[in-house]
């Protein structure tokens, strides 16, 4: 890609960025739908008829260009709202900044680099696009699209594809492109737990009565081993990746999560334990406070957990599975509920879509390298909601975001030259797709 080619895609990043589009906070619903616009319009500059819309939500963009007749339909899927920031950036996260190969802002790679691989894309196929295409960028994938059903049901005339083209992933290292081939669900869960009306003195009742934390402590330990690994029965892991070499290497985790030394692992088997086996994850408890403890027996607390999936176990399952465990591990007969707070199946491409060697021939060649095929962590809810309403299309997908650009958190980057070979890549997809067919 020229310099020129990169300086326009850049452009196009540093407009969508300084947008706050934080979905998560009612407060900026006003700059979430100026984002939409500014989609919309960066769209119609490359040939895609576009409109805003909404189903009660956060707003997506839709639209559609027509390529030859007869050409398959690929659907480029992106995502225009971002988390919220913290106090602990070193740059302004609302302003794109160039420091040295990588671009930060917030949005710079989860996902605003996407919308910008798409245009970029386009622009280099001109007027000669081998494909028909459609577009679909969602508000409110942040906040596990919620909308995104309905709206694909209103404008499925529009959204009907072959393939979707979706770079929302990760790639398996910097400038190094990969194509995920399963993601992992999510259950997200409050768990309380009631012991008695009010809080009595510890030095009373202590050692008979038992108190919620106590008991919260040990329901919370019971659903990992040992070693850490999820331990609820009829949560099953899936078969084990055929090829693991893709995962993140232990060095690779320790170095992004800054780990204390001598932390160990769950495991040395990485790729299944990322990928295919379900793991628990306890975010938050609602505890007294250890600054100024009362000298009482706490009578209810709360924790929210959040367990990950594999492919093959859907939320429902998973939510049975969880309480059956609860109630044989709540020893003492306390109260004890299970609030559902958030749910999305997985999605396993076990099949190998056809699309998916064109894919990756295109990802190598622009990057340099071979591409490779892996699993991820994190769900794409997207993808789950439109293959049960298309089911015969083709999910392909691909990343700008590597390990290191710290997606969600403070700093957020993206590699220059991924940036750019992604967009190559791209319009090299939509050549061989149209070739394949």
């Amino acid at each position: 890609m020229s310099t020129a080619d990169l300086d326009r895609m850049l452009a196009d990043l540093r407009e969508l960025v300084a947008i706050p589009s934080v979905s998560a906070d009612p407060s900026r619903a006003g700059d979430v739908a100026a984002s939409a616009e500014k989609v919309a319009a960066l769209f119609r500059g490359v040939g895609v008829e576009t409109q805003v819309v909404s189903a009660g939500g956060a707003p997506a963009v839709v639209g559609r260009r027509q390529g030859p007749p007869g050409a398959p339909t690929v659907l480029l899927y992106a995502h225009h709202d971002v988390q919220p920031v913290a106090d602990d950036w070193h740059t302004d996260p609302f302003t794109l900044t160039i420091d040295g190969e990588r671009a930060y802002g917030r949005g710079a790679a989860d996902d605003k680099a996407g919308v910008a691989a798409h245009l970029e894309a386009l622009r280099l196929l001109g007027e000669d696009l081998p494909v028909s295409v459609a577009v679909l960028v969602e508000g409110e994938e942040e906040v596990t699209s919620p909308t995104l059903g309905a709206i694909i049901d209103t404008h499925a005339q529009t959204l009907r594809a072959d393939v979707v083209l979706a770079p929302d992933a990760v790639n398996a290292g910097v400038d190094a492109p990969a194509i995920t081939t399963s993601l992992r669900g999510i259950l997200n869960v409050r768990i309380g737990v009631r012991t008695a009306a009010r809080a009595v003195h510890s030095g009373i009742y202590s050692g008979v009565l038992p108190d919620a934390l106590g008991v919260l402590v040990h329901l919370l330990d019971s659903l990992t081993d040992d070693a850490g690994r999820a331990a609820i029965p009829g949560i099953a892991a899936d078969p084990d990746p055929a090829d693991p070499s893709a995962a993140m290497s232990a060095a690779e985790i320790a170095g992004a999560a800054g780990t204390v030394e001598g932390l160990r692992l769950a495991s040395d088997e990485l790729a299944a334990d990322l990928w295919t086996r379900p793991s628990v994850t306890v975010l938050g408890i609602d505890a007294p406070r250890t600054d100024a403890p009362s000298m009482v027996l706490t009578p209810q607390a709360a924790a929210v957990v959040s367990l990950r999936l594999p492919p093959s176990v859907s939320p429902a399952e998973a939510e049975e599975a969880l309480r059956r465990h609860l109630e044989a591990q709540n020893l003492v007969g306390a109260e004890v509920s299970v609030k559902v707070l958030l749910g999305g199946r997985g999605w396993s491409d076990s099949g190998r879509s056809s699309a998916s060697d064109p894919a990756l021939n295109a990802l190598s060649e622009a990057f340099g390298r071979d591409a490779v095929t892996l699993g991820v962590d994190g769900g794409i809810p997207f993808i789950q909601t439109l293959t049960e309403r298309f089911p015969g299309i083709e999910p392909v997908i691909t990343a700008v975001q590597d390990p290191s650009s710290a997606a969600h958190g403070a700093d957020e980057s993206v590699s220059l030259r991924t940036l750019a070979a992604a967009a190559e890549a791209e319009a090299g997809m939509l050549r061989r797709i149209a070739g394949a067919r």
